[in-house]
């Protein structure tokens, strides 16, 4: 909102990648192809982004949470206004040197990351979507769910999800019983 009102237009593309990363667990490859026409945030639809190739070239659709819906609304409108193409097949994410690639989006989240004191050497945008699948099945208990919002072709792929949760039973079953 103070980026958009301060005309950085950067800063607001960064917001809304963060955004999108933190709120869908995105591949870094998956937001650097996003097109326009991938977003769906119209009145009475479920909102959602479509991926449209995604790794192993599948396609998936991934729901989104009203915050992002919002955000992302304000976006496309703030990107039109300012004259930028929102056709179909745009890009989401361009810059003055053209579309964002996944090596810009790899440094950007670096760059926060270290702003926010919490980069270490080998963290990058997986780490984010880590984070929002352990998340997910955190809240959801639902492998199914996570499996289909990250597009995993495997379950047990997504089980790792689960396993990291058996660190908080060890500890919540340690101290059960104590007075």
């Amino acid at each position: 909102s103070i980026a958009l009102s301060k005309g950085n237009s950067t800063a607001v593309k960064e917001w809304l990648a963060i955004d999108i990363l933190t709120s869908t667990g995105l591949r870094v490859s998956e937001l650097a192809n996003l097109r326009c026409g991938d977003l769906s945030t119209g009145y009475g639809v479920t909102a959602s982004i479509y991926v449209r190739n995604g790794k192993w070239s599948k396609t998936r659709l991934v729901i989104i949470p009203d915050s992002l819906k919002k955000h992302i609304k304000q976006f496309l409108a703030w990107k039109k206004d300012r004259g930028e193409r929102v056709g179909e097949d745009d890009h989401v994410f361009c810059g003055q040197r053209g579309v964002w690639t996944r090596q810009a989006i790899q440094q950007l989240v670096k760059k926060y990351l270290t702003l926010l004191d919490l980069y270490e050497d080998g963290k990058s945008v997986h780490a984010l979507r880590h984070s929002y699948a352990v998340q997910l099945y955190r809240r959801e208990k639902d492998l199914r769910a996570v499996q289909k919002q990250l597009g995993h072709s495997s379950i047990q792929t997504s089980q790792i999800y689960a396993d990291v949760l058996e660190e908080d039973l060890g500890r919540q079953v340690r101290g059960m019983w104590q007075i």
